[in-house]
């Protein structure tokens, strides 16, 4: 039986995978900011810890969905962003070196400036933000210095997370909570729901993929337009989302606008049925209700 460590299993993306992959595989996660049962603490800016536990472990697969996201943070903290998503990455990367295992890195659509999306594996990276930048070097390094890599590209994930950061259950509180919330009508995307995300990274390691894919939502539509999507699903009072502009919201760090991510890869490889931003909302709605 494989050996699978989730770096990163208290967040969004990495308890979706945890919940998953612990079902079928003997998995060890890891948190930091934010305990998580049978979890073990990491910083992954600790060189020795990550050799340690990567020692300890002996993992088939890593995953690393731990990153400093916060793209307006990312921008006024360059040296902390640079330190975890870069640093943090190339320890990983380091301890990896002369294993078997593989690397799955979680990447954005924010390594594009946001003027021709949605993009494909193969288009030509040019981040606007420090946090694109850093994870663009993320990328870099592992293609640099090891062989048995996955690479995913994904934006705007949604689903149901103990610290309610992602765009979706941020508007579901805030507007449960009977405040006015801005979004912006001029940021394109292809929403992605987390637990499809998981599933079809989990299949992607499994046949053992390597390189570069997108994997994103069947939709492409503005953050306004998934905005009223999640209102109507969720049973919200619509009338207190109001669309503006980006400029308006005086965000630190600069967004791309016309982004979102091709997925004709991995539905011509593997044949997958990728659920659009309805679908992915159903889902979430179906796993259980928000309290």
């Amino acid at each position: 039986m494989s050996n699978v460590l989730i770096i990163g299993a208290s967040g969004l993306v990495g308890s979706y995978l945890y919940r998953l992959i612990s079902n079928e595989y003997d998995t060890t996660g890891t948190f930091r900011g934010h305990p998580l049962k049978n979890a073990i603490y990491l910083d992954i800016t600790d060189r020795q810890a990550v050799r340690e536990i990567i020692l300890r472990t002996s993992p088939d697969y890593v995953f690393l969905p731990a990153a400093l996201t916060n793209v307006d943070r990312c921008e006024e903290e360059k040296e902390l962003c640079f330190g975890v998503n870069v640093g943090g990455t190339q320890n990983i990367v380091d301890a990896l070196k002369g294993t078997a295992a593989k690397l799955v890195y979680f990447s954005t659509d924010y390594i594009f400036d946001g003027r021709n999306g949605p993009y494909s594996e193969s288009d030509q990276p040019h981040p606007l933000s420090e946090y694109g930048k850093s994870k663009l070097e993320g990328e870099t390094n592992i293609q640099r210095n090891l062989d048995n890599f996955l690479i995913i590209r994904t934006t705007c994930v949604y689903g149901w997370e103990p610290q309610e950061k992602n765009f979706a259950i941020n508007l579901i509180k805030k507007i449960r909570a009977g405040d006015k919330i801005e979004v912006p009508i001029d940021q394109i995307t292809t929403p992605t729901y987390a637990g499809s995300l998981a599933e079809i990274t989990w299949g992607l390691a499994k046949k053992d993929k390597r390189g570069i894919y997108n994997v994103a939502g069947n939709s492409l539509l503005s953050r306004l337009e998934f905005a009223y999507l999640v209102s109507a699903i969720f049973g919200l009072d619509r009338s207190l989302i109001q669309g503006v502009k980006t400029q308006v919201m005086q965000h630190r760090a600069l967004r791309p606008l016309n982004g979102g991510l091709k997925i004709d890869k991995i539905k011509e490889e593997l044949g997958l049925g990728i659920p659009g931003s309805r679908e992915g909302l159903l889902l979430m709605q179906k796993e259980r209700a928000y309290e």
